[in-house]
């Protein structure tokens, strides 16, 4: 067995998610290796029912965004997943629609201060940090995650209402009242 099923296994297990530099101690191997090895995994995985997510220094496990749906209906059986504030659904759309963004162009838009929301919204892998803006103080730059995609049972941002028709219909349903 090779060091990329042990990986494999050792992210089945291992629960949220694994700390790549913690693979790299264990099997003796640099960093860039392990990142090889996980970028295939992620490769090989990408038609499969699970995925795998690598975000800045962890990797962890996800259902396929493309799996969503069903996974979503099967497990509304018994418990449904933990619902999104209001405050988090409108930060979400935010960023999902203008990505990358910073945190204080979200809050340009939504009027209030975003820490709190992008925190939990980072904590439930919903979106994460993918760059800097080249700009005074280099604030972070937030983009949606393959998991917030999984809880909508989507598979990409371009399956995302576009807003123009959105707005075009919910004016229109207005009219008729």
């Amino acid at each position: 067995m090779g060091i990329k099923e042990q990986i494999e296994s050792i992210l089945l297990l291992g629960g949220d998610e694994i700390k790549i530099r913690d693979l790299s101690k264990f099997f003796s191997v640099s960093i860039e290796k392990i990142l090889e090895i996980l970028e295939i995994l992620k490769r090989e995985r990408f038609n499969t029912g699970i995925n795998l997510e690598i975000d800045q220094e962890v990797v962890y496990l996800i259902t396929n965004p493309r799996c969503g749906e069903i996974v979503n209906t099967y497990f509304k059986q018994d418990v449904k997943p933990k619902k999104l504030s209001n405050a988090a659904l409108e930060t979400l759309s935010i960023i999902a629609y203008r990505q990358p963004i910073t945190k204080s162009e979200i809050e340009a838009v939504r009027g209030v201060s975003t820490d709190r929301v992008i925190q939990t919204l980072e904590e439930r892998k919903f979106v994460r940090i993918c760059g800097k803006k080249e700009s005074i103080g280099r604030p972070n730059l937030y983009e949606i995650t393959d998991k917030f995609l999984g809880y909508l049972g989507i598979s990409s941002v371009e399956e995302l209402p576009q807003y123009e028709d959105m707005k075009e219909k919910l004016n229109g349903s207005n009219e008729n009242k």
